[in-house]
């Protein structure tokens, strides 16, 4: 049953699409999204039909910027609100794709503070593939043009998010500009754990990918470099990390294709399952160069590692 539901709808996801464009200011009809069991009052999730454009949100979800669109299923009884969301996210290799979500079905949050609805990822092909669960939206009572809320993505999150109110016949022409990334709680606790024997140690990269280079021939070196600059996003193809001392120190050995670069991890700190560190190009006492963000525990750090404009995704098992 809840397969059947899934497909259904995609005819409503294919519906929003046209329009989800949000270039479009005109309100297409939507069809195909079954009548959900418990229904919000359209008093409640009338302020919410509008078209949107992404202005702020937290750094953590790797979102660039976006565009959503919500309005009433057509011909529903009750009415209910249904949604699409076209994002740009930035993938594990640092490069821009775009993510579409729709959200439904729509419930109310408690004590009437807004709108929550779980997001759904919509396939590759909207008309040959398929929509499953990947997280949840909340959007909170509008202010004036503006709407905050939260967004949780592939078991992640949650993450703030802001959205401004498109007027009508206002367009982005399908070029949503980039959103303000806000900072997440800065860790405090020093180290990457309460005890160092749970982060101490050498570890092993564990989501290296095929070097682009091993089958190029004479372009391998070319391809090195370009991957090595980063302006995309690197593609690791191999590394590795020793985190000793006291305080504690990393280093990181990451290679691009044939390119290998070595850094130094400062400055590091936790705070629940976050981990954060400077990052150095040329050991502990020279300027840093960037940051590491991500997460960690039970012998695990993955994240980003950014140096000056290379970013590197990371994820490191302890041996």
């Amino acid at each position: 049953m809840k397969g059947l539901k899934l497909i259904l709808v995609l005819g409503g996801v294919i519906s929003l699409l046209g329009s989800v464009g949000v270039a479009m200011a005109t309100t297409g009809a939507t069809t195909g999204y079954p009548q959900p069991k418990q229904v919000v009052p359209t008093t409640v999730s009338a302020p919410f039909e509008n078209r949107y454009v992404l202005t702020a949100v937290g750094s953590g979800a790797s979102i660039r910027s976006g565009e959503m669109k919500f309005e009433f299923e057509e011909g529903s009884s009750p009415q209910f609100l249904v949604g699409i969301s076209e994002f740009y996210v930035y993938s594990p290799d640092g490069s821009i794709e775009t993510g579409l979500f729709t959200f439904y079905p729509f419930t109310e949050l408690p004590g009437g503070k807004g709108l929550k609805a779980p997001a759904l990822k919509v396939g590759a092909s909207a008309s040959y593939g398929q929509v499953t669960p990947d997280g949840e939206l909340r959007l909170f009572t509008p202010h004036g043009n503006t709407v905050k809320g939260e967004i949780r993505l592939h078991g992640d999150g949650p993450w703030p998010v802001e959205f401004r109110v498109l007027g009508e016949g206002e367009s982005t022409g399908g070029h949503p500009p980039a959103a303000k990334q806000l900072p997440e709680a800065e860790p405090a606790n020093p180290g990457w754990g309460a005890n160092a024997s749970e982060y101490e140690g050498e570890y092993e990269l564990t989501n290296a990918a095929e070097d682009p280079t091993a089958k190029a021939g004479t372009l391998g070196a070319a391809i090195g470099v370009a991957q090595g600059l980063g302006v995309n996003g690197a593609v690791v193809t191999a590394g590795s990390m020793t985190v000793e001392g006291n305080p504690a120190i990393a280093e990181v050995k990451v290679k691009t294709g044939t390119s290998e670069r070595d850094f130094t991890l400062t400055d590091l700190a936790w705070e629940g399952d976050k981990r954060t560190a400077q990052v150095h190009a040329e050991g502990a006492e020279s300027p840093p160069v960037g940051r590491f963000e991500g997460t960690g525990g039970k012998g695990v750090v993955k994240g980003s590692l950014v140096a000056g404009h290379s970013l590197y995704k990371v994820e490191f098992q302890l041996k």
